[in-house]
């Protein structure tokens, strides 16, 4: 029996078919399909992208596809995150809004393997560097709409499992940097006393956005990795994606190096595309200095990056430039 995140060559091919035929109806035949697990950068679940050459009920011609197949730990997980892209495809509202997610082909339950749309786009870094206020404002507007929608997944962030999740990693980072520790173990007091309420009216939230989950295609922004979506505070969406563009100003400030006026751009298209909301910069403020800490701690610590001894040696320069920020 193989364990989730592998397939044989027959069983893949045969996941492949079954998927076809649902999309292209019963006629469709696969002729042949090539599999690269090696796309992405990093990730916690093995992402392969899948190209596909097919030839429909009644046609000459070969058709191409290409499709991104997930694999996941838990059932529930694959299915959380497949019914709300399916919720989201059928929602219109994000498309008139420049918004772009993929759609769900299929899913394999003996492996938890989810088939999903391969979306194409340019890296959302790369083209922040060429009309950094265009993006910025389309980010915006692209989260508003996302948080507006009336989708209800099963899974809830609240302000403490944030907490529950920093304060190990906090421990971490004081054995790895003792002397960092006072200001550490102030940092982690502050954000628990500060711990913003949770929204009497929670919104549908990503749960990691940020440019490594976005690509920009055709004035669209293309949102990608809804592993963590879940029922929250809009804040937590605007925070993670603040504390992602401070870092790139410090790793990355050719691409782009105001960070106060490209928190304000993106803040005020987010602001016009949504209804008023009450301590939200309070709010954005506490997930923001939240996300710092486990950022600091994944550069760290993290197994699923490139252990490369100079991308290792990189990564621990950037965290101790941004714990010296905390």
């Amino acid at each position: 029996m193989n364990p989730a995140g592998t397939l044989q060559p027959d069983e893949t091919h045969a996941v492949l078919s079954g998927a076809l035929r649902e999309l292209e109806g019963v006629g469709a035949r696969l002729e042949g399909w090539t599999a690269d697990d090696t796309f992405t950068r990093f990730g916690k679940r093995r992402v392969v992208r899948y190209e596909l050459e097919a030839r429909l009920a009644g046609g000459p011609h070969i058709c191409r596809y290409k499709w991104v197949g997930k694999f996941y730990d838990r059932d529930e997980d694959a299915r959380r995150v497949a019914t709300v892209l399916r919720e989201l495809g059928e929602s219109n509202a994000h498309a008139e809004f420049g918004l772009a997610v993929p759609s769900v082909l299929a899913y394999h339950a003996p492996r938890r393997l989810l088939l999903l749309t391969y979306e194409s786009g340019e890296s959302m870094t790369t083209a922040m560097a060429h009309d950094t206020q265009t993006i910025l404002a389309a980010i915006g507007r692209a989260l508003a709409t996302l948080h507006s929608l009336p989708i209800a997944p099963t899974r809830t962030l609240f302000p403490n499992t944030v907490l529950e999740d920093i304060r190990p990693r906090v421990r971490d980072l004081c054995e790895r940097f003792p002397s960092e520790a006072s200001s550490l173990e102030s940092a982690l007091d502050a954000l628990e006393r500060d711990a913003p309420p949770f929204p009497s009216a929670p919104s549908f939230v990503h749960g990691d956005f940020g440019p490594a989950n976005l690509l920009w295609r055709a004035g669209h922004v293309v949102v990608l990795d809804f592993d963590k979506c879940a029922l929250g505070d809009p804040a937590c969406d605007l925070g993670n994606l603040f504390a992602q563009l401070f870092r790139t100003t410090i790793k990355r400030p050719e691409i782009l190096r105001d960070f106060p006026s490209a928190r304000a751009s993106v803040l005020r298209s987010y602001i016009h595309w949504s209804p008023p909301n009450s301590d939200l910069d309070s709010r954005i403020a506490w997930y923001e200095r939240a996300t710092l800490l486990r950022k600091i701690h994944g550069l760290l610590f993290s197994k699923s990056r490139d252990q490369h001894p100079d991308a290792v040696r990189q990564r621990q320069a950037e965290a101790v430039q941004l714990l010296g920020m905390e």
